[in-house]
């Protein structure tokens, strides 16, 4: 007896040799196992591959963060500029993270992610650097700029 790997249907390496294009259609939906002698592969969707993957790489980053907060760590190893936040600024990235993680967990949107990260990353630094950020928002004087020879 076969068992399913993901719950799909499991077909031979004949079977999908013999009808291709059919198993192929069907992988664009929903999984389709292969079986061959010992060997087991699956035929998926690479949108499917690359959210469950992305899902995967952002949950342990997730947790591990959360284990920290939990375990009252001073430091966090996942996102070591936090260190610069406040404490309010803290729970509110630890809010956001939650959040974004769970709105790109169902839209599958993971440049919500992504972009959530790089946003408080550069708040934590220039926090870190506060000159640095008060020259980069210092109004400009015109009267202090070169003028380029053509």
């Amino acid at each position: 007896m076969v068992t399913p790997i993901l719950s799909d249907e499991v077909i031979n390496s004949t079977e999908l040799r013999n009808n291709q294009k059919r198993w192929l259609d069907r992988a664009y939906v929903n999984p389709v196992s292969i079986m061959s002698g010992n060997k087991k592969l699956v035929l998926l969707n690479r949108e499917h591959a690359k959210h469950m993957y992305s899902l995967t790489h952002y949950a342990e980053i997730v947790l591990q963060f959360c284990r920290e907060r939990i375990g009252g760590e001073s430091e966090s190893k996942v996102f070591p500029w936090t260190k610069y936040l406040n404490k309010e600024e803290a729970e509110e990235f630890s809010r956001e993270l939650l959040t974004t993680f769970e709105k790109a967990t169902n839209s599958r949107e993971w440049l919500l992610f992504e972009e959530l990260l790089e946003d408080w990353k550069a708040t934590a630094n220039a926090i870190s650097n506060p000159d640095l950020t008060k020259a980069l928002l210092a109004k400009a004087e015109p009267s202090k700029y070169v003028k380029l020879k053509e």
